[in-house]
């Protein structure tokens, strides 16, 4: 059962998982309408290089996104 945990707790890692994460991002920036300086792969490179676990990860999407909507106001 804990092997199983652990492929979970690492399923953030995938590619798969993370191209979602970056449509999410791009979504984001698309709506703001403001062109960002770094690509979305860059920006979502440097959060998953940040984060130790899935929910730092996670936690540093949101704040990243929640960043460009601000920039839109």
């Amino acid at each position: 059962m804990e092997n199983m945990a652990d492929s979970q707790d690492n399923a953030w890692r995938t590619h798969s998982f993370r191209q979602n994460v970056r449509a999410k991002i791009e979504e984001a920036i698309r709506q703001s309408g403001n062109p960002t300086t770094k690509s979305v792969g860059e920006m979502e490179n440097h959060v998953f290089q940040k984060a130790k676990t899935r929910e730092e990860y996670l936690g540093y999407v949101a704040r990243l996104i929640i960043h460009v909507r601000e920039m839109s106001e």
